[in-house]
């Protein structure tokens, strides 16, 4: 697999046969190969997460079908001729497009997370799926209402084996960046994990690679460094 990391939390997975686009709003999108499937998700309608100009795609690509969270509204694009390549999902839900099964968790913030399976692989894309604890803005009661709505989402995959994931680590939580990513990778078999969400500072991947908290998985964790980083994993 290759993977790009595009800007913030969007990546660009090609596999041999397939390309997954995620969360793309803005920056220098890859390449893609015409004679592979191209399929774009978006985990919600947050302006750094979507962006209607990924209907734009569909002018070039010859074969690509969107995969959107039902909160997102604008759907319509005289770019995407069919209703067909343009799939909206809620949470909780599972289906089948094509070969791919797509598995969606309810975030803790808004929209959701996907779970791919896809080429004999199981990708994980959070979206904004976090362990959202923001001291002295939210209250005690708000940050363990938004503790339990991520456990009870990572919960639901508890032990799943995850071949790749894209996992939110913000540094804006100061002390408490570390809460999500660790708790996803101390509850899953994730084989290799990428932060993503990091709002330019490339920084945070170093800080939590040497952390305590990721002792027991910091090899899997991959450091990224810039936007339009391309990484080739196999798996």
């Amino acid at each position: 697999m290759k993977i790009t990391y595009i800007h913030h939390s969007s990546f660009c997975v090609e596999l041999q046969n397939s390309i997954l686009l995620f969360d793309y709003f803005k920056g220098k999108l890859p390449k893609f190969d015409k004679a592979k499937k191209l399929y774009v998700f978006a985990s919600h309608f947050h302006e750094d997460h979507f962006d209607k100009c990924i209907f734009e795609i569909a002018k070039e690509h010859p074969d690509v079908t969107y995969i959107l969270s039902k909160d997102i509204k604008k759907r319509r694009s005289k770019y995407v001729k069919s209703a067909d390549q343009i799939v909206v999902m809620n949470f909780d839900e599972e289906i089948t497009v094509d070969n791919m099964k797509i598995k969606t968790l309810e975030s803790s913030d808004i929209g959701v997370a996907f779970l791919i399976e896809i080429e004999g692989k199981v990708i994980y894309h959070a979206g904004d799926l976090n362990w959202w604890h923001w001291e002295g803005e939210n209250s005690p009661k708000e940050n363990k209402y938004a503790e339990d709505k991520f456990k009870s989402g990572i919960d639901g995959i508890k032990g799943r084996d995850i071949d790749l994931a894209f996992v939110p680590l913000d540094p804006r939580q100061g002390d408490f960046y570390y809460l999500g990513f660790d708790y996803f990778m101390r509850n899953t078999n994730t084989k290799i994990a990428f932060p993503m969400h990091m709002w330019g500072d490339f920084s945070i991947c170093d800080t939590f690679i040497n952390s305590k908290y990721a002792v027991n998985y910091k090899d899997k964790i991959v450091k990224i460094s810039k936007d339009n980083e391309s990484f080739n994993v196999e798996l």
